[in-house]
């Protein structure tokens, strides 16, 4: 149940890219986008199915439609990275979109165990996922490949907030390993230091980052909320 398509951030990645596990600073561009859009997260923390996540109440039908639906986005995303992969030209950030593709793939390798697909080709999303799913491949092919980044942030860090928000599950939730398996913001905060990073060296249109972070908030929201 752990969202395991965050990045993995192995030792030698780290240093060879000059990363950072820990919290962004305070003015970084990570944070501007998130506190610019904390109460669509807090909507999404509202819903029903994070709220019968909490409980324990869920209807489990209901939760594995949902991860079949995710599914799907999740096969997307990883074709997604891999196009951003193709554009990028600064050696650091196709590095970066490498190693999140290859998070993505090997997130992806899980799905034939745990929910018996294969791939994208059998699942029929919501509507919500599928034009979520949309969004992202558009910016993935007509943006510079920087803004795929900032397209994936809300879903990086959101999942490790809402899963601290949740915490501490009791041990009688069916929903404790969810919890607690996406209460780790690491992988989000690497993100965004990479981003800030790349700032120094690169422009980043502050106005075209915010308005792909906030649609794909609201995005997020909206999975949550027809689920």
């Amino acid at each position: 149940m752990k969202n395991n398509r965050s990045l993995q951030v192995d030792t030698d990645f780290i240093n060879i890219n000059k990363l950072s596990t820990e919290k962004p600073a305070a003015n970084s561009l990570f944070w501007k986008l998130w506190n610019a859009n904390k109460v669509i997260a807090q909507e999404a923390l509202g819903t029903k199915f994070i709220q019968d996540i909490k409980k324990g109440t869920l209807d489990p039908v209901v939760f594995g439609s949902f991860n079949v639906s995710d599914a799907y986005y999740c096969f997307h995303g990883a074709d997604d990275y891999q196009t951003s992969v193709s554009k990028a030209t600064s050696p650091s950030l196709k590095a970066f979109l490498q190693k999140k593709y290859e998070s993505y793939k090997s997130y992806n390798e899980t799905f034939p165990a745990t929910w018996h697909i294969k791939d994208a080709n059998g699942i029929q999303p919501s509507d919500v996922c599928q034009q979520y799913s949309e969004f992202e491949s558009k910016v993935a092919q007509n943006e510079e490949p920087i803004y795929t980044l900032i397209a994936m942030l809300p879903c990086e860090y959101l999942w490790s907030w809402l899963g601290a928000e949740l915490s501490p599950a009791s041990e009688s939730n069916l929903y404790k390993p969810w919890i607690d398996g996406n209460n780790d913001p690491s992988g989000s905060y690497a993100m965004g230091n990479f981003i800030e990073a790349y700032r120094k060296e690169y422009p980043i249109d502050e106005t075209l980052a915010l308005k792909i972070y906030k649609e794909a908030m609201n995005f997020e929201f909206l999975n949550f909320h027809t689920a």
